[in-house]
């Protein structure tokens, strides 16, 4: 009787601890994404600089993506993105075109939720090599 008393709690033990669900800690993984933020930012351009009040950021499924500024104009900029298995390190931005046929870099932040922007920043050049920097962070 003793033993199976024994057997039975082991096995309704490994029974519960199987069943026991453990947290899923993996960041979640998109293919493709929309998110705007309103918020404050400067955008440079040679020696002009512009406020920046919105950020709209489209990654499209195929690598590819568009990133628009709002300030007294409204900029374009293309570009391709990956992102890492941890998202809360950014995601990476290669900056293809733009307003300025520009080249260059950026790295976009989201919110832990990852449905709003954090923070987007971009450094590149023009083709007219006039340095573009851009540090915008949302409300």
């Amino acid at each position: 009787m003793k033993v199976s008393r024994k057997i039975f709690a082991i096995t309704a033990t490994l029974v519960l601890l199987t069943l026991n669900p453990t947290p899923n800690r993996a960041t979640p993984q998109f293919t493709s994404i929309l998110v705007t933020a309103h918020g404050k930012g400067t955008l440079k351009v040679g020696r002009e600089e512009f406020k920046v009040s919105n950020v709209v950021v489209k990654l499209k499924e195929d690598g590819t993506g568009e990133v628009t500024l709002v300030t007294d104009l409204q900029l374009l900029v293309l570009c391709t993105w990956s992102a890492p298995a941890d998202l809360s390190a950014g995601i990476d931005l290669k900056i293809t075109a733009g307003g300025a046929s520009a080249q260059g870099s950026g790295r976009l932040f989201l919110r832990p939720d990852g449905k709003a922007i954090a923070s987007l920043s971009m450094d590149g050049t023009s083709n007219t090599r006039r340095k573009i920097q851009l540090a915008f962070v949302a409300d």
